[in-house]
């Protein structure tokens, strides 16, 4: 495990900010990304995840590990993780897959 801990409020960044700049670019409606806006952005995301990863903690019993299930369920769960519900599904069985599709299927007949 990493012994790094960043000093609260020393302004200071965890995340990448060329790996941010570059998902920033990747967008066709950027052209430039001012130093300011990157290093905006980036913290913004920290504490995005920063916010998630406490969300998930509390959802599982203050369980010190984390895990998909975990995150897949405040996804599904919480309202304000809505936009990520196709980007972070619920894991499923194939028996499960199975039988929602021939859900789909009866359902389609009527």
């Amino acid at each position: 495990m990493s012994s790094f801990k960043p000093k609260l409020g020393d302004g200071s960044i965890i995340l990448p900010q060329a790996r941010v700049k570059m998902i920033m670019k990747s967008s066709p409606d950027t052209e430039s990304i001012s130093t300011d806006a990157l290093y905006f952005v980036t913290k913004a995301t920290e504490f995005f995840v920063e916010h998630l990863v406490q969300e998930i903690y509390e959802s599982t019993g203050k369980s010190n590990e984390l895990t998909y299930k975990g995150l897949a369920d405040i996804v599904q769960k919480s309202d304000s993780m809505h936009f990520l519900k196709d980007m972070v599904p619920r894991k499923i069985t194939y028996k499960e897959y199975q039988e929602i599709l021939k859900e789909k299927e009866n359902s389609d007949l009527f």
